[in-house]
């Protein structure tokens, strides 16, 4: 199946996508951090990037941004539940422009599985 990178900044989150994602036949790989995804994409390729995108320090907007200047990006799905004062739907709006899918957490397996499924077959 594919090779998929992870970004998310909240240990539940990344393991239960991580776990969705393995029993799918996915290959996985985690970063808690904006800046650890960027060097994971830097040491290898990945055929998606799942991106929170409110993460502290480097959020899923830069992350998006960097991804889009590589000269081959990975298609990129970005998710949000939102917080500090900040909906789900705002910080979704970067994601709608620079993003191949989103999702607004929280999301059931069905819904994930489905959204790499279909950008992968892109």
């Amino acid at each position: 199946m594919a090779e998929i990178l992870i970004i998310e900044d909240m240990s539940g989150v990344r393991h239960a996508i991580s776990g969705m994602l393995k029993r799918a036949g996915h290959s996985v790989v985690v970063a808690e951090t904006g800046d650890q995804g960027l060097e994971q994409l830097r040491r290898r390729r990945f055929d998606l990037v799942i991106t929170d995108m409110l993460m502290p320090g480097m959020d899923g907007t830069e992350v998006l941004f960097q991804i889009g200047a590589m000269p081959t990006p990975p298609p990129v799905i970005a998710i949000s539940g939102g917080g500090a004062g900040i909906s789900a739907e705002t910080a979704l709006k970067a994601a709608k422009l620079k993003a191949d899918a989103f999702l607004q957490k929280p999301f059931e397996k069905a819904e994930l599985l489905a959204a790499v499924d279909r950008v992968l077959a892109k």
